[in-house]
């Protein structure tokens, strides 16, 4: 805690409403002013364990928003912040390292982000069930980046072994649809005829268009980032409409 400076946590419930609330119309602006405002609250209060939770979002938005001298310095600030906290090994570490680390690889820096991808796996396996949503979100992601460095056999393996996670628990449909369609675009990197393609990209359509899912969390964003994937393998119609969808869900925000 600064010197002078009296402790007094944020309200974590609050900002999360708040910033839920900017991507919820896809107002990106106001979303990072939203993050500065609480970041500088949780600093003036001596609030690191909060100053972290909004680094945290905030690593995530500046990938989002393709901003990268402040993605990387969110990235550098918050893994600094788990040093000081002393909280290396703690499972909510693991979720900073995780997407930290996503935002190394975004910006070109996968090499780099594999140190952090194998911090989070090894802190996943001393604390979660081997069937984890987490550990399937980890492993989607460590495969995107091993793709980068050119490692293409691991990177299959590991895009297989998140989809063998998420296909058996329930909620984690989309989660299955993106894996599967960044397993689509790895095999047709190897092999452009390669014969389990489509029936990858058809499995993603099928669970994108299945009403059920119509309410989930981040239906609206999977539709938008999948939409160019499903016009990239000639699925033209299903990016018209996934893109028409999301423009529906987010105007009714």
């Amino acid at each position: 805690m600064r010197k002078g400076v009296t402790m007094a946590k944020i309200s974590v419930p609050e900002f999360i409403k708040e910033l839920d609330s900017y991507f919820a119309r896809e107002d990106l602006r106001g979303a990072g002013e939203c993050l500065l405002k609480w970041r500088e609250k949780a600093a003036k209060s001596g609030d690191l364990s909060g100053e972290l939770t909004v680094l945290n979002e905030m690593i995530g938005y500046y990938r989002q928003t393709k901003e990268e001298a402040e993605g990387l310095a969110s990235v550098h600030d918050a893994f600094v912040l788990i040093t000081r906290l002393g909280i290396e090994n703690k499972l909510s570490s693991a979720t900073v390292y995780l997407n930290g680390a996503t935002t190394m690889k975004a910006f070109g820096k996968s090499a780099q982000a594999m140190e952090y991808y194998e911090r989070t796996e090894k802190i996943y396996k001393e604390n979660l069930p081997e069937e984890h949503p987490l550990t399937a979100g980890l492993y989607n992601n460590m495969a995107l980046a091993l793709e980068d460095i050119g490692d293409n056999e691991k990177a299959e393996r590991y895009f297989r072994k998140a989809i063998a996670i998420t296909e058996k628990i329930e909620k984690n449909e989309l989660e299955t649809a993106v894996s599967c369609i960044n397993l689509a675009h790895l095999l047709y990197k190897k092999d452009i005829e390669n014969e389990e393609i489509n029936p990858l990209m058809e499995r993603a359509l099928d669970i994108l268009e299945n009403p059920d899912y119509f309410g989930y969390q981040r239906y609206a964003f999977t539709c938008r980032k999948s939409a160019p994937s499903f016009g990239f393998f000639g699925f033209f119609a299903a990016e018209k409409a996934l893109n028409e969808r999301a423009d529906r869900i987010y105007a009714g925000s």
